[in-house]
């Protein structure tokens, strides 16, 4: 992928070439200006610039951070590793704007399990024990 320096972003933030970064990845977003559902200010006003608490705060849906007339340009200068990390929790660009809230419930999701599991299986063996014990005593 692209690596986009954030001079680079910079220089897209004008009324029709509007590029915005979101989580380290940069998007080209002026097609979707017009169309955008609270009004084209509102991401005109991002343009250029880190917009990922922006974006955030606005509660996007999952179908909305995958916007086909958003266009991925690359990934923002110094988040390489970060965007990696999003990869190994499962994202991938066919998802549109990461979600980085939901892959670490995902991420979070296998360890409660497998403890819970864990616990489980102890509690059972546990219980399997002193009941063979108490048929023991009787």
């Amino acid at each position: 992928m692209k690596v986009v320096s954030q001079a680079e972003l910079e220089q897209h933030g004008t009324s029709g070439d509007t590029w915005i970064a979101v989580h380290g990845l940069v998007y080209d977003v002026s097609k979707f200006i017009p169309e955008h559902p609270g009004g084209g200010q509102v991401v005109q006003d991002c343009g250029g610039k880190d917009a990922s608490e922006e974006f955030e705060d606005a509660l996007h849906s999952t179908g909305a951070r995958m916007e086909k007339s958003i266009i991925l340009k690359g990934v923002l200068e110094g988040w390489e590793q970060k965007v990696e990390s999003y990869r190994k929790l499962g994202w991938s660009e066919s998802q549109g704007v990461p979600d980085p809230d939901h892959l670490k419930e995902k991420s979070s999701g296998f360890p409660v399990m497998a403890v819970g599991l864990a616990a489980g299986a102890v509690g059972a063996v546990a219980l399997a024990f002193l009941m063979a014990r108490s048929r023991g005593k009787q």
